[in-house]
């Protein structure tokens, strides 16, 4: 019995260890950790030290130690200043990071290394507090910083990413042919500091930098450019008595708004500026044009040999860039037109001389409209039973497209167009007829002219006021207008009526305070699109009916040039983007926006001479 009692114990107590060695050996629960951790990684210390001086110029090594296990999560965002060919390299070792500076560095110069956001902890990604090293291969380290913020000239919104540069060689080609005496990246806000620079005068400029060869290519990048030279004067000090210095969080408005900027630079696409002939062709028999590689053409010549000047009609486009051509003559042309050019090149030195081109231009061939005429020529005329080419029924008349939106057509008509110039147009043969609730209808008054800059295009304006619950329509008769193939136009309609819908908003703006010309628009949220566009040169008040309820802008451009339009910067002309403003109510992030709720109808008084100031 003692035996058996042994035995059966025995194997309850092996049963008991098999079970707790299976629970211990259960690796699909996780085990139950502590809170996550919030807390980024402690930098330590560094080797060499902070501020350190005399740094040898090659193989250069800076240790950075860390109280925990510390990652490089985005290299490019470690920014060495003034800038090598090769960038700078982080490897991780243990909790160092050890950065290495591959390229040979110059004698007496001082060197900082932005990291940026580019360090966090290993567990969970927490970023390390942003960190700038300061070390010099002289006997001194410089100390001199300077701060500024860089915004888009058209939406005024901060520019992150761009390349802010200095450059003591203040010659206008610096930028596009050496790399800086020291740069910085801004951050969320277009903010940017750019920290140990030696005492010196400087010419300033914040590019998009896309190849990222620190250096400006007009082709891709955008620019920004301070109109004068630049001296800094602020110290640097204890990065912990620099309020611009500090570790801000992205999100924190107030604080973000609080830093102080010496300068603030618009941000713009440069059109080209060397000038010559980029392309040239012609679309059909009467019809072509010409492409220049830069806006503001001079044309000193243009002759098209064999044919009178009064029967070629030009449009150029709206930046002068390029121009369109047709030929208003009834025969049929010869296959190459001849022409000849006279226009101010770009030469190698960079200045604008006459120069000749003689073109010879085929009309062009569509490989669609082919491989389409080839499909038709080799489909059996099952009228004869034959195959062969089957003939393009021509054309007896061309069509009519139109451009019309009930909201605006009260103030701002509506128009049409043709694909053709228009030879003749008679006026007298449209007809513009209101008709009221009760089916009644009646013939309206109405303004017609000819695009100033498209002229194949046509606006057609009411003169009388239009009335809700009226419906209205122009006709154009078959015969209105005869284009350059004197063929004519397909009878076309145009319908409206005026919106009715009550949940419609109005915006009424009373601008004083106009010296000189400006284009006010009334714009999305995020400046994107135009809902409508003034040109004013006045005091005077903008009516905005039938808008749809939602969040608005007004944004304001100095059309120094009045020309109509917003005109971008040029460098090399060391010539500013036209100024914009937004229209603000107040302070904050809120105050440039007016907020339409249904139905709702806002006026506002707006002082430009004061805005502008």
């Amino acid at each position: 019995m003692k035996r058996t009692a042994t035995v059966t114990l025995s194997l309850l107590l092996f049963a008991a260890c098999c079970t707790l060695s299976r629970s211990c050996a259960n690796t699909t629960t996780p085990p139950q950790g502590g809170p996550k951790d919030t807390i980024p990684p402690v930098l330590i210390s560094t080797t060499p030290q902070q501020n350190s001086t005399m740094v040898p110029t090659f193989g250069t090594k800076i240790l950075l130690l860390f109280d925990e296990y510390t990652v490089v999560k985005t290299a490019t965002d470690i920014v060495l200043s003034p800038p090598t060919k090769r960038r700078p390299t982080a490897k991780v070792k243990g909790k160092n990071i050890v950065v290495t500076l591959p390229d040979t560095l110059k004698e007496n110069r001082t060197y900082t290394i932005d990291f940026g956001q580019a360090l966090a902890d290993n567990n969970e990604g927490n970023p390390a507090a942003r960190f700038v090293y300061a070390f010099s291969t002289g006997e001194t380290v410089d100390s001199l910083y300077f701060t500024g913020t860089v915004t888009d000239s058209q939406t005024l919104k901060p520019v992150k990413g761009a390349t802010v540069a200095i450059y003591s060689d203040l010659s206008d080609s610096a930028c596009f042919k050496i790399v800086p005496d020291a740069l910085a990246r801004t951050d969320d806000w277009g903010f940017f500091t750019i920290r140990n620079i030696r005492p010196d005068t400087f010419r300033v400029y914040a590019f998009t930098d896309e190849d990222a060869d620190y250096k400006y290519s007009p082709d891709t990048d955008q620019i920004a450019f301070c109109d004068s030279v630049f001296v800094p004067y602020a110290v640097v000090r204890d990065s912990n008595e620099v309020f611009e210095f500090r570790n801000f969080n992205m999100k924190d408005t107030l604080k973000c708004k609080a830093r102080h900027s010496m300068v603030t630079m618009a941000m713009f696409k440069e059109l080209q500026s060397v000038q010559y002939l980029q392309n040239s062709g012609r679309k059909s028999d009467k019809c072509g044009f010409l492409k220049f590689s830069a806006g503001d053409v001079q044309i000193n010549r243009l002759e098209f040999l064999g044919i009178d000047s009064s029967a070629v009609i030009i449009q150029y486009s709206p930046y002068r860039d390029s121009l369109d051509f047709w030929i208003n003559v009834e025969h049929k042309l010869d296959d190459s037109l001849l022409i000849r050019l006279n226009y101010m090149k770009t030469d190698s030195t960079g200045k604008l001389v006459p120069f000749d081109e003689n073109l010879s231009l085929a009309v062009m061939k569509n490989p669609a409209d082919e491989a389409l005429t080839t499909a038709k020529d080799s489909k059996k005329d099952k009228d004869n039973g034959k195959t062969g080419p089957k003939k393009k029924e021509k054309d007896t008349v061309f069509v009519l497209t139109e451009k019309v939106a009930n909201e605006t057509v009260e103030d701002e008509g509506f128009y049409i167009e043709s694909e053709l110039p228009v030879i003749t147009a008679y006026q007298d043969s449209i007809v513009f007829i209101e008709t009221n609730p009760k089916g009644q209808t009646s013939r309206k008054k109405f303004t017609f002219k000819q695009d100033s800059s498209i002229i194949r295009r046509y606006h057609v304006l009411p003169t009388d006021k239009l009335i809700k619950g009226y419906d209205y329509k122009v006709t154009f008769p078959q015969g209105t207008f005869i284009n350059l193939e004197r063929l004519p136009n397909q009878k076309k309609e145009v319908s409206f009526k005026i919106p009715q819908d009550e949940n419609l908003c109005s915006i009424k703006l009373n601008m004083t305070g106009v010296k000189g010309a400006f284009i006010v628009e009334i714009v999305d949220e995020k400046a994107s699109n135009a809902l409508r566009t003034f040109h004013i040169s006045k005091d005077t008040t903008l009516n905005v009916p039938y808008v749809k309820a939602g969040r608005y802008k007004v944004r304001l451009t100095q059309d120094g040039n009045g020309n109509g339009m917003a005109d971008t910067g040029n460098l090399l002309a060391h010539r500013q983007p036209e100024l914009v403003k937004f229209y603000e109510r107040g302070e904050g992030p809120e105050s440039q926006i007016l907020e339409l709720e249904e139905g709702f109808d806002i006026e506002q008084d707006i002082d430009v001479k004061k805005l502008f100031e």
